[in-house]
């Protein structure tokens, strides 16, 4: 019967693990980990030494051309950036079934969450808030959402620290938790599934709220000038090509990564040559990067 117990208990540390990752992934505990990694090696490289060479924040500029291009062919309304009125968590809630109204985004279909910053003041200039589709007071159901979010950030003066603060962007989502705006969201997915509380629509809230919310939660990180956030609801075609530049926006994260950790000094042989090559600015921190 040895094998019996055995089994049970295999199945039992399954079930054990299956729980801990459904409970880590209900309260975004996947972006807070990584989020904290974050924050500590920031603390680290704010004791090195700073680089006497600015460098323009631009690796992901043709990327930000190629989003805007995408975005600006559509109706989107331009609603009002100013203050807000509303409560904010320091953790995720967990909203029951009954106590939501409706559920933004579709694990099965095309929807992207992604985050692309630049220094350049001439793609990103100003603060603004875009809606297409219904904004939350009209949503009777279900439906399909995406965000982007760019911003306008200061210049690099280390590119290990301009690394870091990429990716604080990224996890300072996992901290923005308005009330009554479940988030079920995990890092390695460019998608982000909402839960909305019947008590907030009652009490209002809009996109134009969250958009707000988003500019000034981010423009609190060191840095961060302007912020511009496109919100998507509904399902829409270009959406998919929207899909296409938050890949290439990962890749161009992780060519970075390689250059700062020279993880393969040989450019030949690397899998990432061909977006380095195609990425100027990729290519000039790489070759500085070398020289140190």
């Amino acid at each position: 019967m040895a094998w019996y117990y055995i089994l049970l208990i295999v199945l039992a540390c399954i079930l054990v693990l299956i729980g801990l990752l459904f409970l880590f992934f209900i309260t975004n505990g996947d972006g807070k980990m990584v989020e904290k990694m974050y924050d500590r090696l920031s603390k680290y490289h704010d004791y090195k030494d700073k680089n006497e060479k600015i460098y323009p924040m631009n690796v992901y500029d043709n990327l930000i051309k190629e989003t805007l291009s995408i975005l600006q062919k559509q109706s989107f309304t331009e609603l009002p950036v100013g203050d807000y009125d509303w409560n904010m968590l320091s953790a995720n809630e967990f909203l029951m079934g009954k106590e939501v109204s409706f559920e933004l985004g579709d694990r099965f279909k095309d929807s992207v969450v992604y985050h692309v910053p630049t220094s350049d003041k001439a793609l990103i200039g100003e603060d603004k808030i875009f809606l297409l589709g219904d904004d939350l007071q009209n949503i009777k159901k279900n439906t399909n959402f995406s965000r982007v979010t760019l911003f306008n950030i200061d210049d690099i003066e280390d590119p290990n620290k301009a690394y870091i603060g990429v990716k604080k962007l990224n996890y300072e989502r996992y901290k923005i938790i308005p009330e009554g705006y479940m988030i079920l969201s995990s890092s390695f997915e460019n998608k982000e599934n909402v839960r909305v509380s019947k008590k907030a629509i009652k009490k209002g809230l809009t996109f134009e709220t969250l958009g707000n919310i988003y500019i000034d939660r981010y423009k609190q990180l060191p840095g961060v000038n302007h912020v511009q956030v496109y919100f998507i609801v509904g399902d829409h075609d270009f959406v998919k090509d929207l899909v296409g530049v938050s890949k290439n926006v990962n890749e161009v994260t992780e060519a970075f990564d390689h250059i700062l950790k020279n993880v393969i000094l040989d450019c030949d042989v690397c899998p990432l040559k061909t977006i380095c090559e195609d990425i100027e600015a990729l290519r000039e921190l790489h070759f500085s990067v070398n020289k140190k």
